[in-house]
């Protein structure tokens, strides 16, 4: 039976929330990822399909039993990998609350709908892009930027791409990011039928922002090949390392070639709150994506894309069948994305903003920041590791390294395998000038000073080990 009583549903409710508070209570005492054991990950694997009913309760002991001792890690303190951050406690009651009311948000006269846009507004006004710019939520970074390029595309086919597609069309376009620009953007320019063999990686600085000559250089000898430069997609905040590209410059750039003005700002473009300065020009940008679920410490999935010409966006997206031509107080949020049923993502953005306001994620950001400058100032102070990359949000890159073992490169992979398993901390690796090198990346507001020493002592212990061939 599907359906429960209000008695039944709000005992199923304490047991749920009970589950998720033990968890809080200890995650600072868990290791920081335990592995799946191998017969747990065979029998959740060989799971056959349920023919018969089962008892709510007894599902959730099965939760609690099965997969919640078995996180991601993202919730631990010493959790250092990619750019996870943990949930805001609130956001995970509304994600609750959403799913109660369980909205489509595609539009429509319902409370959900304006709660969307308020919380665009609030995040347009962070990003000093203007009020009357076109917006929405999205599952995360790689949507967004898909939707900003996407938009791109038809501006710069003139709006033929819709009906014409590709189709003989001439010359090829070209689009240009940096070596260190996120994956996705690639993956966007496949998707959008532009082809990866006319996405231009350009060479980066010293400090891993993309090099103005070397972008102005590769544009020139595009269009002198016969070529059609479109767009160039920005970083504000990479992956790798926290550079932001040097945006007012190639915004200077992208007027004087007419090229459209992308920036993926996912991980670090929120950092606005803490160094404005280091963002001059982002205002400058014609297309913006950012990602809530990584520095607002949403639950995911919660991204968002912003393009400053709303017409634009809507006449790229805008397709509205018969059966949805009532119920239309203002424009539907799927005249402007990919999405017809979208979930109702914004009420947790309502709610924890509100909850933390601006001022509270400025300290909270900048509070990851200052904990990666100190860990870049342990790193210095060591004898058994090296510096690589500091950049100017929450990621640091280093090595490893002992007197005598000459492939650090091996010894680096070996132990971040063992680091990973003994759970103490998690960190991953990444590669930089052709180097394996160790990745931490800040953004937890549980972490502390404490947190580091336990990361680099735990490191050096197995490093030690390893290295000894233990």
């Amino acid at each position: 039976m599907i359906d429960l009583s209000p008695d039944e549903f709000r005992q199923l409710g304490y047991q749920a929330i009970d589950q998720l508070a033990e968890q809080l209570a200890a995650v600072r005492d868990l290791p920081t990822r335990q592995p799946v054991p191998d017969d747990l990950r065979q029998r959740i694997l060989g799971q056959p399909l349920p023919e018969t009913e089962s008892d709510p309760a007894e599902l959730l002991n099965m939760f609690a039993r099965d997969v919640l001792p078995y996180p991601m890690g993202n919730g631990s303190p010493r959790f250092f990998a990619w750019v996870n951050s943990p949930p805001a406690p609130l956001g995970v009651l509304a994600e609750l609350l959403a799913a109660g009311m369980n909205p489509s948000v595609a539009g429509g006269d319902h409370a959900a709908t304006y709660i969307e846009h308020t919380v665009l507004n609030w995040l347009k006004a962070i990003m000093t892009f203007p009020a009357s710019a076109g917006s929405v939520l999205a599952s995360g970074g790689s949507v967004a930027n898909l939707i900003a390029l996407g938009v791109m595309r038809h501006v710069k086919t003139g709006g033929s791409i819709r009906g014409q597609g590709f189709q003989e069309r001439t010359p090829p376009m070209v689009i240009y990011t940096s070596t260190q620009g996120h994956g996705c953007i690639q993956k966007a320019i496949e998707i959008l039928g532009f082809g990866s063999a006319y996405l231009r990686k350009i060479p980066v600085d010293s400090g891993y922002r993309m090099n103005l000559d070397a972008l102005r250089a590769q544009v020139q000898a595009d269009r002198a090949a016969g070529l059609l430069p479109v767009c160039v997609a920005a970083s504000a905040g990479t992956v790798n390392t926290g550079a932001i590209d040097p945006l007012d410059d190639i915004a200077d750039l992208c007027v004087a070639e007419q090229l459209w003005f992308h920036v993926d700002g996912a991980y670090g473009g929120l950092g606005i709150l803490v160094e404005p300065s280091l963002y001059k020009g982002i205002e400058r940008a014609d297309s913006l994506a950012i990602d809530p679920h990584k520095w607002l410490y949403m639950p995911v999935e919660c991204g968002c894309v912003m393009v400053k010409d709303a017409q634009a966006m809507r006449d790229s997206y805008s397709l509205v069948p018969s059966y949805l031509r009532d119920d239309t107080a203002m424009p539907w949020f799927s005249e402007f994305s990919i999405q017809q049923t979208r979930g109702f993502k914004a009420l947790k953005l309502w709610l924890v903003m509100q909850q933390i306001g601006v001022e509270g994620y400025r300290e909270l950001l900048k509070h990851d920041i200052v904990l990666a400058k100190s860990l870049q100032a342990k790193i210095r102070a060591r004898d058994d590791f090296e510096l690589v990359a500091a950049g100017p949000l929450s990621v640091t890159c280093f090595r490893y390294k002992r007197r005598g073992v000459e492939d650090l490169d091996g010894l680096n992979r070996k132990l971040v395998e063992t680091v990973q398993r003994e759970g103490k901390a998690f960190l991953t690796t990444t590669e930089l000038n052709g180097q394996l090198v160790l990745r931490a990346c800040i953004v937890n507001f549980r972490t502390t000073e404490a947190d580091l020493d336990i990361l680099l002592d735990a490191i050096a212990e197995v490093g030690a080990r390893v290295s000894a061939g233990d």
